[in-house]
């Protein structure tokens, strides 16, 4: 007998890409849509950020995984904290852009990695609903991609033995 449990043992390696994808889609065209003073809108779910922030560090992220580099610290405040100010002279459309190649391409290199970057995708998903939310948008973190995050986060956490 299967119990759902044993259901989210198996790791879909397609499911981090899709979930990017479909964000991408979704997202990208509303930030596209958005004025340049609402990239300084300050997201509640992450003190001291701004909208800007949020996609530059999210954008970072990608670029450090299509690039493959995972220095010691990777993905620290400290990291972040880098990340963002080395794209503090950027317009917003190339950090936009930035993100929407990193949602585009990052999807095959999570699935081939095994498992151990298939967090990324959900805290993109998540930080998306944060932009969401700052922008007043109905459903920030529901939708149609919502079953596809809620079945990744199944999945990390029974693999890391989470409490479901």
């Amino acid at each position: 007998m299967t119990t759902p449990a044993d259901v989210h043992d198996v790791r879909d390696p397609e499911l981090p890409g899709r979930l990017l994808t479909d964000e991408r889609d979704a997202l990208v065209p509303l930030l596209r849509a958005r004025k340049d003073e609402d990239f300084a809108l300050p997201v509640a779910a992450c003190p001291g950020w701004t909208v800007r922030d949020v996609l530059a560090h999210c954008s970072a992220a990608f670029t450090r995984v299509l690039e493959s580099r995972f220095e010691k610290g990777v993905f620290s405040p400290g990291s972040n904290d880098r990340d963002i100010a080395e794209r503090a002279d950027w317009s917003n459309g190339r950090i936009v852009d930035e993100f929407e190649r990193g949602l585009t391409e990052a999807g095959p290199v999570i699935a081939r990695a095994g498992g151990v970057l298939d967090v990324l995708a959900l805290g993109e998903w998540v930080h998306a609903g944060d932009i969401r939310e700052t922008f007043g948008e109905p459903g920030a973190y529901g939708g149609d991609r919502l079953p596809q995050a809620l079945a990744l986060l199944a999945y990390v956490t029974c693999r890391d033995r989470h409490l479901p």
